[in-house]
């Protein structure tokens, strides 16, 4: 089997990796919330289609893309296209984010993404 002429960093279909460890973990509660508003954006209002969260995560390079999990892809790239689409700014989101944080006695870093 050839390889296609260009092949994405997160394309990894069809390529040898051994077995695929199965861990069932709980999700975190932001995971559920990210996941229903997401979907009830797409189903619902068609404001944002999985197709479009796909497009921008995969654009985000190999460095951000192989920081960031599953569900921190999604929820950055919900983020980018809302700000995209003018729903909302993306300095609005950072703001709520931190107002969040703190409210938890945490504090968000977006130039690494993390909430610590």
């Amino acid at each position: 089997m050839s390889e296609p002429p260009f092949r994405g960093y997160h394309d990894i279909g069809g390529r040898p990796a051994g077995p695929v460890a199965c861990v069932e973990k709980p999700f975190d509660d932001w995971q559920k919330l990210s996941e229903a508003i997401r979907g009830a954006m797409d189903a619902q209002h068609q404001i944002v289609s999985l197709d479009e969260i796909r497009r921008v995560f995969e654009s985000f390079g190999e460095p951000l893309y192989e920081t960031l999990g599953f569900y921190e892809r999604r929820a950055e790239a919900l983020s980018i296209l809302l700000a995209e689409k003018g729903v909302v700014s993306l300095p609005d989101i950072h703001a709520r984010m931190e107002a969040i944080a703190a409210a938890r006695g945490q504090r968000v870093d977006h130039t690494e993404k993390t909430v610590t």
